[in-house]
């Protein structure tokens, strides 16, 4: 197994295994975590907090095109820490 910062895939497939990878995807985000995997090369991501979301078609000719783009950032840890906002009261002059 080798394990990537960067994974790519190109192929040919049957819309009902494209809507099974959609799937995985979907349940990936629910859970935490997406591995992508084809033969030795395997990327896992792990999605939290807020997701940008790019969606795009086109028409050109013949040809028909449908992206779905993702971005996160990865983060240790989530800052879980409220935000506090005071005035200065008369009082402390």
């Amino acid at each position: 197994m080798r394990v990537n910062k960067l994974f790519k895939y190109d192929g040919l497939q049957q819309p009902d295994t494209i809507a099974a990878y959609i799937e995985a995807v979907r349940d990936g985000f629910a859970s935490g975590e997406i591995t992508l995997t084809q033969g030795d090369d395997v990327l896992t991501l792990s999605p939290k907090g807020l997701v940008a979301v790019t969606v795009e078609g086109k028409l050109k000719g013949e040809d028909r095109k449908l992206k779905l783009t993702f971005r996160w950032k990865e983060r240790a840890q989530e800052c879980n820490a409220p935000l506090l906002i005071t005035a200065r009261d008369d009082g402390d002059a």
